[in-house]
């Protein structure tokens, strides 16, 4: 029996990974990529499906088809798929190989996330072939793994894990073996000094509050192998792929690591050596590959026009005093914490333009007058004409995902508050006692129980008031959880 199927992954959306994303970052760099709304989209590894099947819900005239070894797991997200009546995905349990006939065609996006450093090296050969043999002409392979030398880190965590986990007899004996050992060692660490202990103090509670399913598959599987990014583009050149960036955009920037780093690699005209010296200065270990064919046309580096012509979204909250009369950094907060500054006044109008407007995503053409008129009514018109530092800016936001994009603008119809049920995709989530519920933009919205009981019992008819329910109610038609 497949380990997936005696302890199910937990299955999540991941935002890198959705054909939107991975269409804007290649018209970037000039790849005319296929429209992601009517895609043909393949995962390798899609586990359950918690990934593919929003994708699926959100984008009703694309295809999805899903590949898994773990019987357990597909019929998981079978029964999903027919209880939600889709019709535009397909979960099939096998190897690689079953993607044969009954697909003769190419598919737009190939998405393998958690599946090259954890299978043998004759599946990571036969992953990187099936790539080049079935991806369109424009399209693009997402491909994730372990990098060194920041997995070697890692790997010291693995090698404690798998020591303690020999006591066990079955999996969930070996993870409740592995839960023991890193707590004796958190005792044992105390308050030595030492590089090491910091490092296991810091990375010891991440493990622990992970579920039984991270600890056995990511530090217990039998395969996990970490690669230098040179050596992994050297493989994918042997199979006729080119590397177009990474999914995580800032790490392609070494100024974004500050002055030193800027300097020190300044010299480096190579994108792959450049890459490679990156990852040895972030001590990185994990890294998320977008390939190309090789054949595919791409620009000279990247492509400011086409950049101008996304329709951008944020989540993010402006400050509660926000003075545009001058150049002064001020942060745009996440809901999750992360905090972005932001300088330049233009850029602060448009930000908080746009913010009033998510989840919609909006040109910046369409956003600039209101802010040029919230700009000149706050005192900053001196800075309206400006457009070259707020572009400047606004791609560093970008890169670094406070501002997302999206190939053409999209408008959601926020639905009513006074009477709201969840969507489809919300009941199912919730109904499976799910802590997290996917948005429209592909994020895990996490729910407390109070908030998952109250969005349980949502069915189409006023609910009773509160200040802390009108509240969730905002959150949720905020993030289109709502029918």
């Amino acid at each position: 029996m497949d380990a997936y199927d005696v302890v199910p992954y937990d299955s999540l959306p991941i935002r890198e990974t959705h054909p939107e994303h991975l269409a804007v970052l290649g018209r970037l760099y000039g790849l005319e990529t296929p429209d992601p709304q009517r895609a043909r989209v393949l995962e390798l590894g899609c586990a359950s499906g918690g990934n593919l099947i929003p994708m699926a819900f959100y984008l009703p005239d694309a295809r999805f088809v899903g590949i898994d070894l773990s019987a357990q797991q597909i019929l998981q997200g079978q029964r999903r798929i027919a209880s939600l009546a889709l019709g535009n995905i397909d979960l099939r349990q096998g190897d690689l190989a079953i993607l044969g006939e009954e697909d003769p065609g190419e598919f737009d996006y190939i998405i393998a996330h958690g599946v090259y450093s954890w299978v043998p090296e004759s599946v990571r050969e036969a992953l990187l072939a099936l790539c080049r043999a079935r991806l369109s002409v424009n399209g693009v392979a997402y491909i994730s793994y372990n990098t060194l030398p920041g997995w070697r880190m890692r790997g010291m965590l693995r090698d404690i894990a798998l020591y303690a986990a020999r006591t066990g007899d079955t999996p969930c004996a070996k993870a409740r073996a592995v839960r023991a050992g890193l707590t004796r060692l958190q005792a044992a660490l105390g308050d030595l000094g030492a590089l090491s202990a910091r490092y296991l103090r810091a990375e010891i509670p991440v493990l622990l509050d992970n579920p039984d399913s991270y600890l056995l598959h990511e530090y217990l599987a039998e395969n996990n192998t970490a690669f230098l990014f040179s050596d992994f583009f050297a493989a994918a050149e042997r199979h006729q792929l080119t590397y177009l960036c990474d999914a995580e955009l800032h790490t392609e920037f070494p100024q974004l690591l500050g002055d030193a780093a800027e300097a020190a690699l300044a010299d480096i005209d190579d994108a792959i050596t450049l890459g490679q010296w990156l990852d040895f200065v972030r001590a990185r270990n994990l890294r998320r590959s977008l390939l190309v064919r090789d054949d595919a046309q791409l620009g000279e580096g990247i492509d400011l026009d086409a950049f101008t012509q996304f329709a951008f979204f944020a989540d993010l909250v402006p400050p509660a005093k926000l003075d545009l009369r001058k150049a002064k950094r001020i942060p745009f907060r996440r809901p999750d914490g992360e905090s972005f500054d932001v300088e330049h006044p233009l850029t602060k109008a448009a930000l908080v333009e746009l913010c009033t407007r998510y989840p919609d995503a909006v040109r910046m053409n369409d956003l600039l007058p209101a802010a040029s008129q919230r700009l000149v009514a706050e005192g900053g018109e001196r800075y309206v004409a400006q457009s070259g530092e707020l572009f400047a800016e606004w791609f560093a936001l970008f890169t670094r995902g406070a501002v997302r994009a999206r190939l053409a603008p999209f408008h959601h119809r926020r639905n009513s508050t006074v009477a709201p049920r969840p969507n489809a995709l919300a009941r199912e989530q919730i109904d499976a006692g799910e802590a997290q519920v996917t948005t429209l933009h592909h994020e895990a919205f996490t729910l407390d129980a109070s908030m998952h009981k109250f969005l349980r019992s949502l069915a189409g008819t006023p609910p009773s008031a509160s200040a802390e329910k009108t509240h969730w109610l905002e959150q949720f038609a905020r993030y289109g959880l709502l029918e």
